[in-house]
Formats: C-alpha cells, structure tokens, sequence
C-alpha cells in the first residue's frame, strides 16, 4: 500500500498545489488584473487575427479565447486557465521526471513544488501573462517531447507543447528557443529536426502579423529602463534572476521576497539546484542543452540593466526587438533547469540520509515556506462587470452606424471601484462587439511610453490637442473609422461633450456611457498582400497543428484498448 502510495504521490501533488492556489478563484466572477482580462463573451473579429495596424501582442490568444469562450462562456475559460498552469506544468514537470529517470518520486515530488511554486509563476500571474504562464506549464511537456524526438518518437507532442507555447510571441520565443537547443544538440540525427519547421510555423501567426505590417514595429527606447529587471532584496538583480524573480513591476513582488526566511531559503534552493544541475550532465550530456538555454534566458534578463543605452537603441532600430525589453519574463528555461536540479540533489540527499520520508518531505514543503504569498491566490480577486455593461454592450452591437470606438479616457488601463481599484488593462475593447481603436501608451514610474500603433498614435495626438488647444477632435477621429466613444464614467476625467460637440447620446448607465459621433466614419483599408500574408500564416499554424491533433488521437485509442 506504502509503495502504490508513492508512485502515485507525483501525480496528487499537482492537484493539491492547484487548489493551494486557486481554490479562492473558483467563486463566481471574472478574476481581472493587469493583462488578464476575460470577458463574458469575446467577439469574434478582423482584429482578433492580427489585421490592423496594432502589434499583435494578443496573437494568437484572443482569437483561441474567442473561440472556446463559445462552449462554456469567458467566466468558465477564466476559471480553466486559471486552474490549468498550476495544474498542467505539475503533471509536465512529473511527467518530466520519470522521463529522466533522476531520483525516485519523492524526489520528483520536490521538482514539481519548484516548478509550479516560484516567484516567477507568483509575479507573472499577478500581472496577468495567463497566455504566457500556459506556455511556462507546456515547457517540461516540450522538453520531454524533445528529448523523445532525438530518438525518432513523439513528435506530434513535440508540436502540440509547442502550440500552447506559441499562445504569445514571448511564450512561443521560448518555446523555440528550449526546443532548438535540445534538437540541434550534437546526436541528434539530422533527419529528426524537422519538427523544429514544425514548431516555427506555429508560430507564425504572431510573427507574420508582426513583421508585415505597414509601419516599423519599432520600440520607445524609454521602456527599455522602464521594463528592466529588478532587485527585490537578493544583493543585486543578477541574484534576484537566479532566484527566479525580478519582475519590472513592484506592485506585483509578493510582500515576503526579500524577508530574511525566503532570502535564505531562496539561495538554499538556487545551490541545490546547481548541485542536481551537475549531476544531471554527469549522467546524460543533453542537461548543458538546457543549460545554454537558460543562460541564455538570463543574458536577455540582465540586458536592459547591464547595456541599457546599447539595447534602447536596438529596440528603436530593429523592428521587432521591442519583443525583449521586459527580459525577465524569458526566465522559463532557467525555472525549469533549476526545479530539475532541485530534484536531482533532493534525490542525491536521499541516498545518503535516515529518516529518508521525513527529509523528503521537507525537502518538497521549502519552494512553499520560501513563498507563503502565492497560496489562496497570490494576490489575485474575483470581481463582476457592471450590470449597465451588457446593456451597453447590446445598443452598440445593435446600432447600424458605422465605425470603430475609442474608450474614454483613452488611457491604456484603469482601476475600477468594480475590480477593487486594482489596476487592469482596458476590458472595454474586449467587452463590446466593435473593434476598437486601442491606447497603447504606456504610463511606467510616471513616465509616458510611445506606443507602437501609428492609428492610436494619431488619435492620441488629436484628443491631445482639443485638451491643450480646445480644437475639434472630430473630423480627426471620423478619418481614423471612429464612430463612437465609450465612456468609462469611473475613471473620471474630463467629459467627452466638453471636447467634442457633435455627440449623440446612445446610452447612459452608472457607470458606463456610449456616444455616437455625427458624421460619416471613413472606411480603413488593410492592404490586400498584408492580409494574405497573415491568413496564410495562420493557414499554416493550423494545418501543423491539425496534422498532430489528427496523430494523437488515434494513438491514444490505441493505448486506452491496450489497457
């Protein structure tokens, strides 16, 4: 009974952490904050595949949200999502681990709590990355496909790990990255690389969206020192990263980093993992695979603070490269080394050690006496949309008028009374049917961020202008296809008809209003090569990704009737 017991420990532990984090979460409502933003019902739209003129920063997630929130409704993806990163990279991490064949599952027991307990999941699901932190759960899923695709089997896992990675450009950056480095590591048989084409295809619907645009997807060089890694206590930012933190934003950092007991727990875990790190590449080579990959992820972390002047200049320069100016949250390589270090030196231990259980245990329990804070939710609440939304939302859709709408105040976040005034990217481009015309300036310590979207750029300019000149906004804003503004009324700020006097009323509630503007919106044309290149994109992530669903499947029936 002891040993059935222990085997299946591995596969119980992912499940009680997951409730150890989100069981709070599971209580009727939106759990909102910062960049996770879910809504009752996404639109399916233009937008949503990466046609505009807007850097595809949601490419492809939102169209997949848009997608699934059809069956169950956004309230239930919320909750899913929320449940599935704890919960997928436990199981990805156990089954990592038998893969490997390091240590016992107590041991593996130990690397799971690492994985899924860190400072890195706690920060990046404060500041709302769930596409990202679905990724971070897929990464021990791609390496163990990796690692069996080097011996010519499991490739269709290879591409489906590498799909839930590619859900965002950093999250599929990763994914490449962890993949190229174990696949074109010196054994593997140069036939067997192909999944690597595979793997880059599906990642071309963000990528394609991004390079082919109109304009230079170049970035402010100002968010460079703005989005930098941090230090939270550890003697400087290079051992806040090993210690798996250093998120740019401060009001994310769970209150305990930087305690004396977390402190020096921190620096337990991080020489242990370099123990079980060495071990590793003694019993099998491929772990420097790993290695580089994660020092890799550290160079790209520490970048904007060792040669911020030199890396602003390439973000303003080099289209795309804007990509990499929050560095910190390319750390998944290094989480993943270190949590299978840690297994392997708690699997050292035990061999050397009585009381083998009771050690084990501890072992397993210090990620989480390192970082009480992310227990219960980790900082993250429950809310309701206003009840006027819906409302609004439904005389938008219905209105014949044409045009796209601008959110007002045309500031990229809020903090709604409704959300507990903790902060949240802008719901209304989400919420209502339209497509929107998105603020993507970004306000970080007080400083104003260029945005990237010439079409908000202009539209930012001209409300500007009305605030310091007292023109007319108008015709401006009917030349970029606005028709209409969604007024935000918590968010205060001046009214829109002191702004703009040719405004219709359409709708008013508590806390939300929508105004039409008189006149003619002008139609906004995408031009026809562009759309073809991102259609043809997304034609070729989605025949990848069905060729391996197609694969899977019948190999799985297979297995069940072996049973």
């Amino acid at each position: 009974m002891a040993g059935r017991t222990t085997r299946w420990l591995p596969w119980g532990w992912p499940v009680v952490l997951t409730v150890l984090i989100t069981a709070p979460l599971l209580a009727p409502g939106f759990v909102v904050g910062y960049d996770m933003v879910f809504v009752p019902d996404l639109t399916l739209r233009r937008d949503l595949f990466g046609v505009t003129t807007a850097l595809p920063r949601a490419v492809p997630s939102d169209l997949i949200v848009a997608l699934l929130d059809e069956v169950g409704g956004g309230q239930f993806l919320n909750k899913a999502v929320l449940v599935l990163v704890p919960l997928l990279a436990g199981l990805g991490m156990t089954a990592l681990w038998r893969e490997l064949r390091l240590g016992g599952p107590l041991a593996g027991a130990a690397a799971v709590t690492l994985y899924v307990w860190n400072p890195y999941v706690a920060e990046r699901l404060r500041l709302g990355a769930w596409a990202l932190m679905l990724g971070y759960a897929a990464l021990p899923w791609l390496l163990r496909a990796a690692l069996r695709v080097r011996r010519g089997e499991g490739w269709a896992g290879f591409l489906l790990a590498a799909a839930a990675c590619a859900l965002t450009a950093s999250g599929g950056v990763i994914g490449l990255l962890l993949a190229t480095a174990v696949l074109l590591w010196p054994g593997t048989d140069a036939r067997r690389r192909w999944p690597l084409l595979g793997a880059a295809l599906l990642n071309a619907p963000w990528l394609i969206a991004g390079l082919a645009r109109t304009t230079a997807a170049t970035t402010d060089p100002a968010s460079v020192v703005a989005f930098a890694a941090r230090d939270e206590g550890y003697g400087g930012v290079l051992p806040t990263l090993l210690t798996l933190g250093g998120v740019w934003n401060a009001n994310v950092v769970p209150s305990s980093r930087g305690a004396l007991l977390p402190l020096v727990l921190g620096f337990v875990i991080l020489l242990a993992s370099c123990i079980g790190v060495a071990i590793w590449w003694r019993q099998n080579r491929i772990a420097m695979a790993l290695v580089v990959a994660a020092v890799i992820a550290v160079v790209v972390g520490m970048a904007g603070v060792v040669a911020p002047h030199g890396f602003a200049q390439v973000v303003a320069h080099v289209p795309g490269a804007g990509l990499l100016r929050d560095g910190q949250r390319y750390l998944p390589p290094l989480v993943l080394l270190e949590s299978i270090g840690f297994g392997a030196a708690v699997a050292a231990l035990l061999q050397a050690v009585p009381l083998k259980q009771l050690v084990a245990m501890t072992a397993v329990l210090v990620p989480i006496a390192a970082l009480p804070g992310l227990a219960f939710g980790g900082g993250l609440k429950v809310s309701q949309y206003p009840a006027d939304w819906a409302r609004a939302r439904q005389v938008l859709a219905d209105d014949p008028h044409r045009g796209d709408f601008i959110p007002w105040p045309f500031e990229a976040y809020r903090a709604p009374t409704w959300n507990g005034r903790r902060p949240v990217l802008d719901p209304m481009e989400r919420y209502f049917t339209r497509q929107a015309v998105v603020p993507d300036e970004l306000i970080v310590g007080g400083r104003r961020l260029a945005g990237e979207d010439p079409r908000s750029a202009v539209v930012a300019d001209a409300l500007r202008a009305a605030v310091r000149n007292g023109t007319d906004p108008t015709t401006v804003l009917l030349q970029q296809g606005v028709g209409w503004i969604v007024v935000d009324i918590e968010a205060g700020g001046p009214s829109p008809r002191g702004m703009l006097p040719q405004l219709t009323e359409v709708f008013a509630g508590p806390t939300v209003a929508v105004y039409r503007l008189n006149g003619e919106p002008s139609p906004q044309h995408v031009q026809p090569w562009f759309v073809a290149a991102v259609l043809a994109a997304w034609t070729a992530a989605a025949g990848v990704l069905i060729t391996a669903l197609i694969t899977v499947v019948p190999r799985r029936r297979r297995a069940r009737s072996r049973l």
